[in-house]
């Protein structure tokens, strides 16, 4: 029997490249949208400011952080054309509507959540190792679009399905996976923590993410993951640390994990840049 979860995430990917296949058939010819294109989807782990390798960052917390593992669940990916409504004087609007709808009427040139025409999508779950390529880029596969200027994207976050098979098998279920060690005035914590972002669909959503991207044939877009944002006014101090001094993972009721909840879903979590 299919599950709630990947029902309702099938529906919501269907309708959204319904959106996407509409816009190129309803503007792409009419003479207000752009061509069709082709263009290659990546992603990769940012570098925080001053650092050398990813994995690494000060928090705004005085914690020094060194994550030694770091795996996650993310996809489908839509960019649309529309600006972020974060960016916009009709910001307050669009935030209270994100919570009461899962999806508004379709349009040819106004479709789901206000995000204007999709532009280009990524329509797959995939696991990704923020810290495998070493800062490079992991290039995921080819994309259909429209040329345009895009101005946001959205991306879903959402427990391992079956379908990834044993890729996903070193999430033990989880949506996010990360391992590492937290240091500050000569106290070092060791850590585990997991994150879960169960159904509904708009608990999942990293919505309407501001980026200026111009898309085109052959390029290569890029999601770029900000872990050093993830843990922002993040207080390890606060964790129980085993008397063994093994690490601790990181209980659902502690500021920790509750700081990082929040931080993974923020528009500022993700980027974007074009090659």
């Amino acid at each position: 029997m299919t599950s709630p979860l990947r029902t309702t995430r099938r529906a919501f990917t269907s309708l959204l490249g319904a959106a996407l296949l509409g816009g190129v058939q309803a503007c792409g010819m009419s003479g207000t949208g752009g061509r069709s294109i082709t263009f290659r989807m990546g992603l990769r782990t940012a570098r925080a400011p001053g650092e050398t390798v990813p994995g690494r960052f000060t928090t705004d917390t005085g914690w020094r952080v060194e994550l030694t593992s770091a795996r996650m669940v993310l996809g489908p990916i839509y960019l649309f054309e529309n600006p972020s409504p974060l960016q916009s004087a009709a910001s307050r609007h669009w935030l209270r509507r994100m919570g009461e709808v899962l999806v508004p009427s379709a349009h040819a040139h106004d479709s789901f959540f206000s995000g204007g025409r999709v532009l280009g999508e990524w329509d797959r779950e995939v696991v990704y190792d923020l810290l495998a390529e070493g800062g490079g880029t992991r290039v995921l596969g080819r994309s259909p679009g429209i040329a345009g200027m895009a101005r946001s994207f959205s991306l879903l976050l959402q427990p391992p399905s079956r379908a990834l098979g044993a890729e996903a098998a070193s999430l033990e279920g989880r949506s996010v996976l990360l391992e590492g060690t937290a240091s500050r005035e000569g106290n070092t914590v060791a850590f585990r923590a997991a994150l879960d972002f169960p159904p509904p669909v708009e608990l999942q959503r990293v919505e309407f993410v501001p980026m200026e991207v111009e898309l085109d044939d052959e390029g290569l877009f890029i999601v770029e993951l900000q872990p050093h944002r993830w843990f922002e006014g993040t207080l390890f101090e606060r964790l129980e640390v085993p008397a063994s001094g093994a690490a601790v993972t990181v209980p659902p009721e502690s500021q920790v994990h509750r700081a990082l909840l929040v931080n993974v879903r923020r528009h500022t979590a993700f980027s974007a840049t074009w090659e």
